[in-house]
């Protein structure tokens, strides 16, 4: 269980220990901010979290009419965390699992404070080749996750294919990478297809191409030669691993939007949070 907004959330601070029964009786016959649902009790070093349920009016403070009791202490951990949003749900999930216990209440940024109790997350695996590094695709989606799907509660593992050990494999002179990003190295000469660079014939019968399908038809194009080639297309690579979803990759034929494969979601290369944000909502589910 999660608050949608910590809005909804109303704190006490209170002496008397915190059972069921103390919880009720203070909450007995009170009346409650109209956009209250939950309160969290805060007694010495014990914390507890109650759900409400007001009596409808149209009065900006509503008659409470029954209060069910959601954590007592012994299940309640109290965490402060200033830079963790109270509104991501991953967030979270994250830090009760940290705890280990049943709820956790949290003091995050600007010291707003929210709950999280114990649900099953959505299971995501991250599949992406590096450099760069870090991973852009894994950054999308802890951007997506804190901000358009912070009510979902998401656990993600990363996969990744180092494209400078992918290289090391190449028996020619040159490498050939589709485009720069930072961090690609290689002990060989080194180039760029989208710079298209000017090759002799004995270069061009020297090149390594790391790279898809997609690169090696414009190399074709570009030199009038197949290359040699070591495949680093995303999607060739999870079927060739065994890698099961729900799964996020990128892949350069997708222009824009996203693709959706059973539980797989593909993402354009040059992917934004909002293509990351949608295909998630069509795997996750």
């Amino acid at each position: 269980m999660f608050p949608s907004h910590c809005k909804e959330v109303s704190v006490k601070t209170v002496e008397f220990q915190l059972t069921e029964d103390s919880i009720k009786r203070f909450l007995k016959g009170k009346k409650a901010y109209i956009r209250t649902r939950y309160y969290v009790f805060n007694s010495g070093n014990e914390w507890a979290v109650a759900l409400i349920v007001r009596k409808p009016s149209n009065d900006i403070l509503q008659d409470i009419a029954s209060v069910h009791i959601l954590s007592l202490p012994k299940d309640t951990k109290f965490v402060v965390d200033p830079g963790s949003d109270v509104l991501s749900a991953s967030s979270m999930g994250a830090l009760r699992e940290s705890a280990g216990t049943k709820c956790v209440v949290v003091r995050g940024k600007a010291e707003h404070i929210s709950f999280f109790i114990d649900e099953p997350p959505y299971e995501l695996t991250i599949f992406d080749v590096v450099p760069p590094l870090p991973s852009k695709l894994v950054g999308l989606v802890r951007t997506a996750l804190e901000t358009d799907l912070q009510d979902v509660y998401v656990r993600f593992k990363v996969l990744e294919v180092d494209l400078n050990s992918l290289s090391k494999s190449s028996e020619t002179a040159i490498t050939m990478f589709p485009c720069r990003a930072s961090g690609l190295v290689s002990g060989k000469r080194v180039l760029y297809l989208d710079e298209t660079p000017e090759l002799t014939a004995a270069e061009i019968e020297d090149v390594t191409l790391v790279g898809c399908s997609l690169s090696a038809r414009i190399f074709k194009a570009v030199y009038g030669v197949e290359p040699r080639m070591i495949n680093m297309c995303p999607q060739d690579l999870v079927q060739e691993m065994g890698v099961k979803g729900p799964l996020l990759i990128k892949c350069c034929k997708i222009r824009e939007g996203f693709e959706k494969k059973g539980d797989v979601g593909i993402v354009p290369w040059g992917a934004r949070t909002s293509e990351v944000t949608a295909a998630l909502r069509a795997i996750l589910r």
